[in-house]
C-alpha cells in the first residue's frame, strides 16, 4: 500500500448504538483502509481500524520521523548529497561493495 493510500482511509461512520446491536458485522468492515468512525452524543469520536493499516501507519511515521531527522542535520544532509554526486563514478570504478560483501565475515 502507498504512502498515498495510507493517507486517504475510507470512513465508514456508526453510532455506539448501531456498533453495540452490530458490533461482529461492523468490525469486520475494518478492513485494510476501511476504518470505522464511531460517533457518540456528547462525546468525543473513536475510531476502530485494522491492526495491519495501524502497523504500516507507524511504520511509514517512523520512517518520515527519520528522514525529517536526517534532512534537519545540515552537516549529515550534506554529506549525503556530497556522496549521492560521486555514485555513478565510484559504480563505475568498481568502489562499491554490496551489503554481503562489507558484512561478510571471512
Amino acid at each position: 500500500m502507498s504512502i498515498m493510500d495510507l493517507m486517504q482511509p475510507q470512513m465508514v461512520v456508526v453510532n455506539r448504538s448501531e456498533l453495540r446491536q452490530n458490533q461482529s458485522a461492523l468490525l469486520r468492515r475494518a478492513k485494510g483502509r476501511a476504518v470505522l468512525l464511531v460517533k457518540a452524543n456528547g462525546e468525543e469520536e473513536r475510531v476502530v481500524l485494522d491492526k495491519e493499516y495501524f502497523d504500516q501507519l507507524r511504520k511509514e511515521l517512523s520512517n518520515l520521523a527519520e528522514t525529517l531527522q536526517i534532512a534537519m542535520d545540515r552537516k549529515l544532509f550534506n554529506q549525503i548529497l556530497g556522496a549521492a554526486a560521486t555514485l555513478d563514478e565510484d559504480l563505475r570504478l568498481g568502489k562499491l561493495h554490496s551489503v554481503e560483501e562489507a558484512f561478510s565475515e571471512e
